[in-house]
């Protein structure tokens, strides 16, 4: 029998944690496909903090704080993401990339991955706006954003599936409770 590709180049110590990412990660077929969607993802991966500031911008303008109520919502996922850096930097998750399952697609450090920061700020900022809207458009196109940032994330090998997952579940607890402080 032979050995996984896995068991490769993973020490037999390795967690259980990292055992389940690497297998989502190779079942998503991330960090490889098609030039074009490699693209696709590196593009989305990199740019979508345009379209969630659009977005934020849009709620904030019909909202009774207005323009208070965007800059309180970023000011507190930046904190968020403050939290989530220093967290990664305690926790040292390496990233795909740096394990040697797909090529660093984006240029990244080899800073450690988990949890996502991108993943923290997206899900902050759509539970800070979620009790202070009643778009159901703008929540949509919000959690749309959020899923494939973090989708484009783990295709070009910035991230692990639950580096994301954990991301946007923390950010969106702790933005939910600012976004209720502020309600």
């Amino acid at each position: 029998m032979t050995p996984s590709p896995t068991a490769a180049f993973l020490p037999a110590s390795a967690s259980p944690w990292l055992r389940l990412d690497i297998r989502l990660f190779r079942l998503l077929h991330a960090g490889r496909g098609p030039a074009a969607l490699m693209g696709f993802a590196r593009a989305l991966a990199r740019w979508s903090w345009l379209p969630l500031l659009a977005l934020v911008a849009w709620v904030s303008l019909d909202h009774r704080l207005g323009p208070v109520l965007a800059l309180l919502c970023l000011a507190w996922a930046g904190l968020v993401q403050l939290a989530g850096k220093r967290l990664a930097r305690r926790w040292q998750a390496q990233r795909p990339f740096a394990l040697g399952l797909c090529p660093n697609h984006l240029g990244h450090g080899g800073r450690a991955g988990f949890p996502s920061s991108h993943a923290l700020v997206m899900g902050a900022v759509l539970g800070a706006l979620l009790p202070h809207t009643a778009s159901g458009a703008a929540l949509a196109a919000m959690a749309a954003l959020a899923l494939g940032t973090g989708w484009a994330r783990v295709h070009t090998g910035a991230h692990f599936p639950l580096d994301v997952i954990a991301g946007l579940a923390m950010g969106l607890a702790a933005g939910l409770g600012f976004g209720l402080l502020l309600a």
